[in-house]
């Protein structure tokens, strides 16, 4: 039976000031302002269950009154006949070991986690801490170089105020972040310009260096853009999490199909950041494009909107915090991959083989632990929260935060192992 937790949801985490955000509950009161605690027993946004309007794309109200993801449950009501709600995912009543590892079948057929300490009271059970290691994300950047950046804001040209920002977010991420920089367009109308710095470590001094001093191009494709970055091999790793930010000032003028390009990069496992710069940018078409590319925020315009040197900068550094820390590498080889178990600020979260909402492991080529869904955008958003992945058997004693039936505290001053 697959389960997956519905524990961290994007909405929770983005719409409402929740006490222990994402955490298992069993009052509402625990879940903060604007919370909700949903049947299954984890915090979530509170909605209407007859209106999903205030939840984010890819998310809708569950019949337990909270956001849950559009495939998932909050409730055993939101199930068809005969299936209940398993921690997030609707299926059959649990029996004997049927939940997986970390969980654990009640009597009424529900899976649920295990609580931490287990059945051993929080005694060891021999379980072994796995040592990991940060793995950087492949970000290209893809620059609106055309004639229009080189209008001004207030006294500044828009391309020199873009080209400060990415100097700035390139210089302070990238031992987080491996780099690239492609631009378009160039002074033959509609090119969809080129790759100027390949995706790579350490890669900003190059990027600087790269970067023009006035903007020349003429038009704006944008979809050809995109579809240029698409074949970027330094977006063609699957050991790393891939990810392409559009900066532009403008709306798409050759012919292109941005939102189509979006989708194909979003087929190929790399999500698009979009960023639009002045007012003379297509809004509707940027937000499609964002929900699109997997990165929509949680709140109009549903893309990154800046009209300054500021708001450029507050939107680029958002971005970048949110591409770093979903992908884990361990330092050896799991003898036994159905033995792993991995713990977020001292809560265990559950595998998902389907790559939807939770961890899964990459298999023996890479050795990689991945987080997905809003659990990854949990961990990526605060750089405080700790994972931490332990072999063997789900042994509390050696996580921290663990066996003492606390919550995931995404403020706590703790550091990614």
């Amino acid at each position: 039976m697959r389960t997956a937790l519905i524990a961290f949801s994007l909405s929770t985490i983005l719409g409402c000031q929740c006490s222990g955000t994402g955490a298992q509950c069993k009052v509402t009161t625990e879940c903060g302002q604007a919370g909700v605690c949903l049947p299954i027993g984890t915090c979530a946004a509170a909605c209407s269950a007859t209106d999903s309007s205030s939840c984010v794309a890819g998310e809708k109200c569950s019949k337990g009154g909270g956001c849950v993801p559009a495939t998932g449950c909050g409730a055993d009501p939101d199930c068809s006949t005969g299936a209940l709600c398993q921690v997030g995912t609707c299926g059959a009543p649990c029996s004997g070991n049927s939940c997986g590892a970390g969980m654990e079948c009640h009597a009424d057929g529900h899976c649920a986690l295990v609580p931490q300490g287990g059945t051993g009271g929080g005694d060891s059970c021999g379980g072994e801490l796995f040592q990991s290691t940060h793995v950087q994300a492949n970000f290209l950047i893809v620059l609106d170089h055309s004639g229009s950046m080189m209008e001004k804001i207030n006294t500044t040209a828009k391309w020199d105020l873009a080209t400060a920002a990415v100097k700035q977010v390139t210089t302070q991420y990238q031992s987080q972040i491996r780099f690239g920089l492609s631009m378009f367009s160039t002074p033959t109308n509609c090119d969809p310009g080129s790759n100027f710095v390949p995706v790579g470590d350490g890669a900003a001094a190059a990027i600087s260096g790269a970067l023009p001093v006035i903007a020349d191009g003429k038009g704006t494709p944008i979809g050809g853009a995109l579809r240029l970055a698409a074949m970027h091999p330094g977006l063609m790793d699957p050991a790393r999490a891939n990810f392409v930010m559009l900066v532009t000032d403008g709306k798409e003028n050759c012919q292109g199909n941005p939102v189509s390009e979006v989708k194909a990069l979003a087929a190929a496992n790399i999500k698009t950041f979009v960023v639009g710069f002045g007012s003379d940018v297509d809004a509707q078409m940027l937000s499609n494009m964002a929900i699109n590319g997997g990165t929509a925020r949680n709140t109009t315009p549903r893309y990154y909107q800046a009209d300054d040197q500021a708001t450029l900068n507050a939107a680029f550094n958002t971005i970048a915090q949110g591409a770093i820390g979903c992908d884990f590498k361990l330092s050896k080889a799991p003898p036994d991959p159905s033995k792993i178990f991995v713990y977020v600020n001292g809560q265990p979260i559950p595998r998902d083989p389907m790559n939807k909402i939770g961890w899964n492991y990459n298999g023996p080529a890479n050795d990689r632990i991945t987080l997905y869904g809003t659990v990854c955008d949990a961990v990526a958003n605060n750089a405080s929260a700790k994972v931490q992945i332990v072999y063997g058997c789900p042994d509390p004693t050696l996580v921290e935060g663990g066996g003492d039936g606390g919550t995931i505290d995404l403020d706590a001053g703790i550091i990614i192992n």
